[in-house]
């Protein structure tokens, strides 16, 4: 009877802490990131009767115990369920939820303490800081401005005024079809040479409309950030039987220029020129050569001063931009540099055998000179301006992408999910909080969406993965559990009183 009484006890107790779970668990049913616990039970120690045996036949490999009585109940572990909870969409990107397994790395500034969470309610704070409610701050590896990824965590910190800086124009890259179906401007003289010697930077129109057959307007950025325009005019030129040939000048905007007096200063004739040069093509269109020259004195429009443009590294003509040059890609490259290259253009005159070639070229785009094959096509260019950050999105590898002002994207930070070899041996700490212990095992940082660790998805937070209807169901066998291990005890409590009472008769 006193065993009853100490098993009905136990009983109690152990379906009193199985309460305590279930109700923590319903508790929780709406907390962000918050994991299911379930407790596990297991017996006690059994006592063995006298004079009741042990052997089963009198084989001794066979033994088992017998007339063994239990002795009660014990809690044998509460674990926490790592099942996936359900998302809820938000419209704040920092809000973050996990698809699969990981969990975010935050950390507390004064004590440096690392904690591990799956409640990614993220906001920034007056230091543009992302931080959790508890303000704990998200940690990540940040990117600098040429694209490199820090091996250090840090804190997450986007600064919605942070600037991106202006890139100079370094290369400018043509796919055209020029379909020049007269020579409108020739020069007897200079035949291939005959739109720079049109061109007038003294008057209003610098180059008459007539006086060439297609444009390409491009815009290019100095080392400054500064937007100028380049114009590119096209003509058709004298080429030998067989084969077909497009005179082209480039030209930027004309600025006013004013003396200390605010004077203006008349404009030189060539003021605005940059190069001028000549596609060679065969008579089915096909690109096959490049000639281009540059002036050595800025507005001359003396031939003498015209020398073959200088090559960038990957054998394109360059002109230059305040200081800046500029090569332009038409979609043919040598490895090698200019070939028969006279000592300036006034040394070519009528034959076309002394302009400079790049020979043996690599074509590699479209341009083309296609009879009716439509109009000018487009360009690109890998310069911009100075641009303030608009916004930013969190993609699925964790990558905090910024978008800038200025129409470019940047890689600012990337976050990390953490993993454990035994997520049961974390601790939980409260406010979605676990902390790290030896009983976790080695924590592995890795990338979002790579082998092992799940997805990031902004604007998303994930949900507690508690089934309401399965705790009360617990809640129910849990309370009638008790109210049995109650009802136990007063039973051998009042067997036990009966025995008094026989004792005292």
């Amino acid at each position: 009877m006193n065993s009853a009484l100490f098993i009905g006890a136990s009983g109690m107790k152990g379906l009193s802490q199985g309460l305590q779970v279930t109700t923590n668990n319903i508790a929780n049913v709406s907390t962000l990131g918050y994991k299911q616990q379930s407790i596990l039970f297991s017996d006690l120690i059994y006592a063995s009767q006298g004079n009741l045996g042990s052997g089963w036949e009198s084989q001794e490999d066979s033994k088992v115990a017998l007339g063994q009585t239990g002795m009660g109940v014990q809690v044998d572990t509460i674990r926490t369920l790592f099942n996936q909870g359900n998302f809820e969409s938000s419209n704040t990107v920092s809000d973050l939820a996990i698809n699969g397994k990981g969990f975010f790395q935050v950390s507390d500034d004064e004590s440096g303490a690392l904690y591990y969470t799956r409640a990614g309610d993220f906001r920034a704070d007056e230091a543009g800081v992302l931080r959790n409610p508890s303000g704990l701050a998200l940690n990540g590896y940040q990117y600098d401005a040429n694209g490199t990824r820090s091996n250090t965590l840090s804190s997450v910190t986007i600064d919605k005024f942070s600037v991106m800086p202006a890139k100079a124009t370094s290369s400018v890259s043509l796919t055209l079809n020029l379909d020049p179906a007269n020579d409108n401007v020739t020069d007897a003289q200079n035949p291939y040479f005959s739109l720079l010697g049109s061109y007038d930077a003294t008057q209003t129109v610098p180059l008459a409309s007539d006086a060439y057959n297609g444009t390409q307007a491009m815009t290019i950025y100095d080392a400054t950030g500064t937007a100028h325009t380049v114009t590119l005019y096209f003509d058709a030129a004298p080429a030998q039987s067989g084969s077909k040939a497009v005179e082209f000048i480039a030209t930027r905007e004309v600025q006013p220029r004013f003396d200390d007096t605010g004077k203006l200063i008349p404009n030189e004739v060539g003021d605005g020129l940059l190069m001028s040069g000549l596609l060679h093509f065969d008579s089915a269109g096909r690109l096959l050569d490049i000639s281009a020259f540059t002036p050595a004195t800025a507005g001359s429009k003396d031939l003498a001063d015209w020398q073959a443009a200088s090559l960038s590294s990957t054998g394109q003509p360059q002109l230059d931009i305040n200081g800046q040059a500029v090569s332009l890609d038409f979609g043919l490259s040598t490895n090698g540099g200019w070939q028969n290259a006279p000592a300036s253009a006034a040394d070519v005159g009528t034959d076309s055998n002394l302009l400079p070639v790049l020979g043996n070229g690599v074509i590699r785009s479209e341009t083309a000179s296609v009879a009716n094959g439509g109009s000018l096509g487009h360009y690109s260019q890998d310069g911009y301006p100075a641009g303030t950050l608009n916004r930013y999105y969190i993609h699925q590898d964790g990558t905090v992408e910024g978008y800038f002002s200025n129409g470019q994207t940047q890689d600012l930070w990337q976050i990390p999910l953490c993993r454990f070899v035994s997520e049961d041996g974390l601790r939980r700490e409260g406010s979605n909080l676990f902390s790290a212990t030896e009983a976790a095992g080695q924590m592995d940082v890795g990338v979002a969406g790579s082998e092992n660790f799940g997805e990031i998805s902004a604007y998303n937070i994930e949900q507690s993965n508690v089934d309401l209807s399965s705790e009360m169901v617990n809640m129910i066998i849990t309370q009638r559990g008790f109210q049995s291990n109650s009802k136990v005890v007063t039973t051998a409590d009042q067997m036990l009183q009966k025995a008094m009472e026989l004792k005292r008769h």
